[in-house]
């Protein structure tokens, strides 16, 4: 369908006044866009170039091509943030365990006073403390391998 064949009127009448569009400047465009003699020059031109538009020679598969590109940067983009954040993870487990092992003695002790069992109870919260770690960590590990395969 060429600019001409395009009918933009659509029942809708343009010459009432809406917020943002000149109704003189807009009939003035649509008189160079159907050609009449009439009409500006420079919108004449511009109808012209608009009509007249240079075919642009896009391989077949172009649209295939942008979305491969696009699909690759977003692949790398979220492989480059999941390094980040294992990087950071680690970070975040290392200076836990520094915090751990400089002031949990003290906290050990004062915990193990406060539980009702005393350091028997402490040896189960830190066993059931390693059971969900290790729970936690087995299902990581089973979604990475169901990802991959």
């Amino acid at each position: 369908m060429s600019i001409q064949d395009h009918d933009h009127d659509h029942g809708r009448e343009h010459d009432r006044a809406e917020p943002g569009i000149d109704a003189r400047r807009w009939q003035a465009q649509e008189r160079a866009r159907r050609g009449e003699p009439d009409a500006d020059t420079g919108d004449l031109r511009i109808a012209r170039a608009l009509r007249d538009a240079p075919p642009v020679a896009l391989p077949p598969d172009f649209a295939a091509q942008v979305a491969a590109l696009a699909r690759a940067r977003r692949e790398a983009s979220t492989l480059l943030e999941q390094r980040l954040l294992r990087g950071l993870g680690a970070v975040f487990a290392l200076s836990a365990a520094g915090v751990v092992a400089w002031y949990g003695r003290g906290w050990a002790a004062d915990l193990a006073l406060v539980l009702p069992g005393g350091r028997d109870a402490l040896g189960w919260c830190a066993a059931a403390a390693l059971c969900l770690l290790a729970n936690w960590g087995m299902g990581g590990l089973r979604r990475r391998a169901s990802a991959v395969g």
